[in-house]
């Protein structure tokens, strides 16, 4: 009996994951905490990935903004971007300002949230920059010599 009402737990809070924000930022952040290795600080950036992959996608909250078909998968685009330029390790504040990211994406795909005198960390600031290359945006200013 008691098994049978975990099952429906679990069940239960999946089905929420993909719609509450607070349970899945809470889910997002234990992430984090469990998938380090005792005694480290950071997270391998492989293994990093393969748990952004998880948590943006089904059941967890899918990093996808736009309606078909011109939507915006920001998972494959950070993953990508990643992969391509970033060679350190994932500590806690870059996974955390992952999530505020994700957040004012979901809200703002256009980026106009985002600014170069932000507090963003120079990973996201660098992931700004690549999408809006990927877009053809031109920048606001062009500083010259």
């Amino acid at each position: 009996m008691e098994d049978c009402r975990q099952k429906a737990y679990v069940a239960g809070q999946l089905k929420q994951l993909s719609t509450d924000i607070a349970l899945f930022k809470k889910v997002y952040r234990h992430t984090f905490v469990c998938s380090r290795e005792q005694g480290q600080k950071a997270l391998p950036l492989e293994n990093a990935l393969v748990y952004w992959e998880m948590v943006f996608n089904t059941p967890g909250q899918p990093w996808i903004t736009g309606t078909p078909p011109t939507t915006t998968n920001w998972t494959n685009l950070w993953i990508e971007f990643l992969r391509a330029n970033w060679t350190k390790t994932v500590n806690k504040d870059m996974w955390n300002q992952t999530f505020e990211f994700f957040q004012k994406t979901m809200q703002d795909e256009t980026l106009s949230f985002w600014s170069e005198d932000g507090a963003w960390p120079g990973v996201i600031d660098e992931f700004v920059a690549f999408i809006k290359e990927k877009r053809g945006d031109l920048p606001d200013t062009m500083e010259t010599d």
